[in-house]
């Protein structure tokens, strides 16, 4: 049986590779707009970005160059949109682009969750016709009547997500304070709310059946109560949109409800592989999402740790039970699986599950039941239902106001502690769990193969177009420049910059070097300030309080030496040629890093006699304001990392620069198409490009950089 479910699951992940690559947008598409038709699968309205985020069907594809996307499924932004609605049919002009993410060591992956989502590419719209109105949605009218009871209610958004599973009105702030808690999965429809929605459903059902007492001649009690669970458990994964936590959930709540029905104790390992089958069965590309992995993670946890050990004390202490489980499970995996954990999630969890169990989610379904049977008490329903998340919520506030962001954790250090648990729950004495104490301490450690004595390692980010690079010496790190944040909120800093602190070594930085002020390169700072113990901090950004950078500045840490060769003292150029630039030397092996520096410093700076480099970052991201002739051949460097996003809007790097430095016979490399870029003193001739490392063979959703990429961006 088991070899059978194995089989077929592997069968399914091998066809979902298959045909998801096979219909992933080329990179030849982004050439030119394209005239589409298009259906509108689902629209996020995001308001304060002026910005629509919409998931969209091609169904014909008017100006099929390079490739047909009819058939496609692709995630568009509009901005500055007209009304948009889920169902409508628009003819529109949009730029479609392949699938396309940062890839850095840590932080989220962008491209396996457009591909286990079967996404197939992502762009913008220019301008739209509507064609045809929206089709009828009962879910959707349902979701709008919901949204219409709750406008006047003061936690709204969180009654509607726990309600319908309709998250998108939620504010930033509101996930920011879930995730510094670790509740984000109580705030969304998950397993437990599937799990509650059934066992709620079974029990009005034997209530029913206990009510009608003629029935049971030839109906018994606990069929009815299993025809009432599944039931209500169908109704609710379908307004919910059946994703894959919901949908596990309703498998395996619809086995136990006839399993009780039946008498039977069929083994819950057996419910928990088959409804793993089934939900690849249907979507093969949840395999690769979070939910997946997290949801049948924390029911494989609760099957593992309950086998053959009923508590002595009742139900009262399997609930407890439970509960221990669930909070230690849930740390762990999310330490492995998202790669971060957020300190107060224990005790969060501890208070909020049994809350959400118990008080919040039966009121919240009492007075959804209520709205749809147009019963005129629904309105108190949501009265207390929203009484109750807010009593949550304040509580949340209390827990996770003091902690500003999640601690990040290496996957090697989430692997331990997976160990250990899995460890833990085998063993069937607490002297056998004594055993698992080194997985544990193994948990706590960070391994990482540091620089030796005299050595140091470069690290340059892939945080599109802006800057970032980490410097590793034996026992320092230093971080210059900590990516962009642009006007919509989004970080770099936080998204990239501060879970590739954590994945690739030491966690606190020695010292963050701001080359100057602009987005692009400071955007990000104040997110790795919150996120990352730093002991020092230069530059001439503003709000950092930093030690200005200033030429003649030398220090040496662990053999290798670092030295400050502009802005000198009184330099009152503009904001880029204010840039601070940084020289790291290991015995012959150089590393230059510029800022965005322009011709005007380069100059001064072969004035001064700058020496040759191994390595340069590009001033200026590769502008044509920058490399010049002079400079370049005065650093004679053997490699250019160039950080500059993949199709940037700024055209960099310029095709003149690249081709002047390949004259000189530097190999030049570009972040937006690479990836992060490794490099060690130790190894000089050689880079490790992230993306190219991970596409290699165990990452096949990720993408590759077409050929040429550097030359036809």
């Amino acid at each position: 049986m088991w070899l059978l479910l194995i089989g077929c699951a592997a069968a399914s992940l091998l066809e979902m590779a298959r045909s998801g690559l096979s219909a992933r947008v080329p990179h030849c598409s982004a050439e030119a707009p394209r005239k589409l038709v298009i259906a509108i699968l689902e629209a996020t309205s995001f308001p304060a970005q002026d910005r629509l985020g919409l998931e969209v069907a091609v169904r014909r594809d008017l100006s099929p160059e390079c490739v047909d996307l009819s058939g496609r499924r692709l995630r568009l932004n509009w901005y500055f949109p007209p009304p948009v609605e889920a169902g409508e049919a628009w003819q529109v002009e949009a730029k479609v682009r392949a699938p396309w993410g940062y890839q850095n060591p840590g932080g989220f992956d962008y491209e396996r969750w457009l591909f286990g989502n079967g996404i197939n590419g992502t762009g913008y719209i220019r301008s739209g016709e509507r064609l045809l109105p929206p089709a009828v949605d009962r879910r959707q009218r349902i979701r709008d009547l919901v949204a219409e009871r709750l406008a006047d209610r003061r936690h709204g958004a969180h009654l509607r997500a726990l309600a319908t599973g309709d998250g998108s009105a939620l504010t930033d702030a509101d996930w920011a304070l879930l995730r510094r808690t670790g509740t984000v999965h109580l705030l969304v429809v998950s397993g437990l709310h599937v799990g509650l929605v059934a066992l709620l459903g079974y029990a009005v059902g034997a209530g029913a059946a206990r009510l009608v007492p003629g029935g049971l001649a030839w109906l018994p009690a606990g069929w009815t109560a299993a025809g009432f669970s599944l039931v209500a458990m169908t109704g609710f994964v379908w307004l919910c949109g059946a994703e894959p936590p919901a949908f596990r959930a309703g498998v395996m709540s619809g086995f136990a409800a006839l399993a009780f029905a039946g008498g039977r104790r069929a083994p819950v390992a057996s419910w928990l592989a088959l409804a793993a089958v089934m939900v690849l069965g249907v979507d093969p590309g949840a395999v690769l999402t979070q939910g997946f992995w997290l949801s049948f993670g924390a029911v494989a946890v609760l099957v593992a740790g309950f086998a053959n050990r009923a508590p002595a004390l009742g139900w009262a202490a399997g609930l407890v039970r439970a509960q221990m489980l669930m909070v230690l499970a849930m740390t762990v995996m999310t330490a492995t699986v998202v790669g971060e954990v957020a300190p107060a999630a224990g005790l969060a969890n501890l208070i909020a599950v049994p809350w959400i169990s118990l008080v919040a989610v039966p009121l919240v379904m009492f007075s959804l039941v209520a709205t749809l049977a147009g019963a005129p008490f629904d309105t108190f329903g949501w009265l207390l239902a929203d009484l109750s998340v807010s009593a949550l919520l304040g509580g949340l506030e209390v827990l996770g106001g003091g902690q500003s962001h999640p601690l990040s954790i290496p996957l090697g250090q989430g692997l331990a502690a997976l160990a250990a648990l899995a460890c833990a729950l085998a063993a069937p004495s607490w002297r056998l769990r004594l055993a698992c104490l080194p997985l544990w301490a193994a948990g706590l450690m960070v391994f990482q193969d540091r620089p030796a004595q005299g050595h140091f390692r470069v690290l340059a980010l892939d945080v599109g177009q802006g800057s970032a690079a980490l410097i590793d010496t034996r026992n320092h790190r230093l971080l210059f420049d900590a990516g962009p944040r642009f006007p919509s909120g989004f970080d770099l800093g936080e998204a990239v910059v501060v879970p590739a602190i954590a994945a690739t070594g030491k966690r606190g930085l020695d010292r963050l070097i701001v080359s100057h002020d602009d987005l692009d390169h400071a955007g990000g700072a104040a997110a790795v300030l919150r996120g990352v113990p730093t002991a020092s901090v230069w530059g001439d950004a503003s709000g950092l309080n930093a030690e200005p950078c200033r030429r003649g500045q030398r220090w040496t840490w662990d053999g290798v030496a670092f030295a400050m060769l502009h802005p000198p003292a009184g330099f009152a150029g503009d904001d880029n040629n204010a840039s601070c630039v940084l020289e790291v030397r290991a015995g012959d092996q150089r590393v230059l890093l510029t800022g965005d520096i322009t011709r005007h410093v380069e100059a001064a700076l072969v004035v001064d006699g700058v020496a040759p480099a191994t390595v340069l970052f590009a001033p200026h991201h590769g502008s044509g304001s920058s490399s010049s002739k002079r400079f370049i051949e005065a650093v004679n460097p053997r490699l250019v990392f160039i950080s500059a996003g993949w199709r940037n809007p700024y055209g960099h790097p310029q095709p003149r620069v690249v081709r002047r430095y390949r004259l000189l016979g530097s190999e030049v490399w570009m972040t937006g198409i690479e990836g992060a870029l490794h490099w060690s003193s130790a190894v000089p001739e050689r880079v490790v490009a992230q993306r190219r490392e991970r596409n290699a063979g165990w990452a096949w959703w990720v993408n590759r950089p077409p050929a040429n990429a550097l030359d036809s961006r």
